[in-house]
């Protein structure tokens, strides 16, 4: 299986320091966990559009490119104000955080 995201982009942006790195994946999955739980907690395309953009561009820098694909998705379907498709979308959605989270050993939520 293919990785989550692209730890050498990290490594290029932050340098290879393990304690800098693990912060800063720490950091990428916390705003993922939060985006998830921004996403699912409400009925607000203009939020959902936000919170999806958002998490689209930090999922760019990293090279998460299945979840920035996903989020970029979210955004598409929020901004077209088609609720159901968000929602269709959220299983994919939590499978992608899932997969950058165990990568970066971050397994607490």
């Amino acid at each position: 299986m293919s990785q989550a995201y692209d730890r050498d982009k990290l490594v290029e942006l932050f340098g290879d320091d393990p304690h800098t790195l693990a912060e800063v994946e720490r950091e990428f999955i916390d705003t993922a966990r939060g985006a998830e739980r921004e996403i699912t907690g409400t009925d607000d395309l203009a939020a959902i559009a936000r919170v999806a953009h958002r998490l689209k561009g930090a999922s760019g820098m990293i090279g998460a490119v299945a979840l920035r694909q996903i989020a970029e998705a979210v955004e598409r379907a929020a901004k077209a104000e088609d609720l159901p498709s968000v929602r269709r979308l959220h299983g994919m959605f939590s499978q992608e955080v899932r997969r950058a989270a165990q990568q970066a050993g971050v397994t607490d939520d």
